[in-house]
């Protein structure tokens, strides 16, 4: 196994300082580009690794390309970065500039001699680094470790790589995710998916392992994941998309997915603590804060202010004291692979935009039904579908099946007067309802700010919402 130590030198300033123009144009950086956002390298928090062969941050990649790996962690503050500040992981490859080898981003003069700067992410030198520091791949060689790896494309909050050669139970490879914004602490992306495969359940991609780093006395930092290649995968967004642009139905492939997320809710209520129970006056407060906000960024909601006021004011008073628990947090068609073997949930980290604290506190189930809800409409527009039925009848399918399977897994579990009240139908249409609509805002706003020709696509939703019966 590679060891992880602190980098023995401070970063180079030049290398700092090409961070620091080259980050905002990273489609994981977490200030999504925003110009109040200050970029500074932390010297602290690098570190590289010790193979065991005792050589001081070398690597050898599948490409036959070597270098030396260092990890920095990068303190970000401004009015652009979710919660006003965050650490960005950014894993570099230095090589000789004779060197230059995947994610090449520049050559810097340092006080040592020039050296070529790559995008560790890219580069096989740092997918073995991390491999090994992680534990994987014990009896198979470097080179064979790193073979065939790729990047996966479109990833935006953190950078994948295929890795066909890593050894896996089912013998398919092994997927390393490399976490692009980190906390100090247990990582949900860890936790969950290690909790639900202890478990035996396999609605997720085998959890493998993890590069869990010290960065405080006491404290680990979460850097890197490895789980199971999931053979003959599609992405959920893209599958859906593609059955909308054919009119082709997506409901019995909905349907399936309904019940895969209620056997994840079910399994998460026995392997992971439980939670509080929910507070409604504080609950709907919650949602009433982020309905300000996105009323006051998003001139196209203005008119609308009290009709959101008046479902949320019945919401309060319909609520019962559920019993939280740990949830998805961030579940849309995107965190959806459709395999050879049927549907596999993936990515436990919850909403990017949120405060860490918040996206992963214990939750009420159905706000990953909401989450899936709203992704079936983006996949009706993006891909195009003729028909808009197409949409309500994938929702509707999802919903249904998700609703039965939920009840099902109660009954099993044996419900008594001790526990919290469970919903009745009119009030979990009422949640599910103001679920979908604090969803729906969220997506305005982002609209607004990024693509503002696509807000009529969650501004429809938020009508559709307010207009429902009651």
């Amino acid at each position: 196994m590679t060891a992880v130590r602190p980098a023995a030198d401070v970063p180079d300033p030049s290398v700092g300082d090409l961070l620091a123009a080259w980050l905002p144009g990273r489609r994981w950086f977490p200030a999504g580009g925003a110009s109040g956002a200050d970029v500074r390298v932390e010297p602290w928090l690098a570190v590289t690794f010790d193979d065991e062969r005792g050589t001081a941050g070398t690597a050898t990649g599948g490409s036959g390309a070597g270098g030396d790996v260092v990890v920095v962690l990068t303190a970000l503050h401004g009015a652009g970065v979710p919660g006003g500040s965050a650490v960005a992981q950014v894993p570099l490859v230095l090589t000789d500039p004779a060197e230059r080898g995947p994610g090449f981003i520049a050559e810097v003069r340092t006080a040592a001699g020039p050296v070529a700067v790559h995008d560790g992410g890219s580069h096989p030198a740092c997918w073995l680094a991390l491999l090994r520091a992680a534990g994987a791949g014990d009896g198979v060689d470097d080179a064979a470790l790193v073979a065939g790896g790729r990047v996966v494309a479109g990833e935006q909050s953190n950078t994948s790589v295929v890795l066909p050669g890593v050894p896996s139970p089912g013998g398919t490879g092994g997927m390393l995710k490399i976490l692009r914004t980190v906390t100090p602490g247990p990582h949900p992306d860890v936790v969950v998916p290690r909790a639900l495969t202890r478990a035996g359940w396999d609605g997720v991609p085998r959890f493998l392992g993890a590069l869990q780093v010290p960065t405080a006395p006491g404290v680990t930092t979460a850097l890197a994941v490895l789980s199971e290649l999931v053979p003959q995968a599609r992405d959920g967004f893209e599958l859906a998309c593609e059955h909308a642009g054919s009119g082709e139905s997506f409901a019995q492939l909905a349907a399936d997915l309904g019940r895969v997320l209620a056997e994840l809710h079910a399994v998460l209520r026995q392997a992971m603590p439980p939670g509080p129970l929910l507070d409604p006056a504080t609950f709907v407060d919650g949602l009433r804060r982020r309905a300000a906000l996105a009323v006051a960024e998003a001139p196209s909601l203005a008119a609308r202010e009290a009709e959101i006021a008046t479902l949320l004011d019945d919401l309060q008073v319909r609520l019962p004291r559920l019993r939280l628990q740990t949830v998805h947090g961030d579940l849309h068609l995107g965190q959806a692979l459709h395999g050879a073997t049927g549907w596999k949930l993936l990515d436990f980290e919850g909403e990017p935009q949120r405060p860490a604290a918040e996206r992963t506190a214990p939750d009420l189930p159905l706000r990953d039904v909401a989450g899936m809800v709203r992704s079936f409409s983006y996949a009706a527009a993006v891909g195009g579908a003729p028909d808009p039925y197409w949409e309500a009848e994938a929702v509707h399918a999802f919903v249904a099946r998700y609703r039965r399977a939920a009840d099902a897994s109660a009954a099993v579990s044996g419900l008594n007067t001790s526990r919290p009240p469970a919903l009745d139908p009119p009030t979990a249409d009422a949640v599910l309802a103001a679920l979908v609509l604090d969803k729906a805002l969220y997506e305005v706003v982002y609209e607004t700010r990024q693509r503002p020709r696509w807000v009529h696509i969650p501004l429809s939703a938020v009508d559709r919402v307010l207009n429902r019966p009651r």
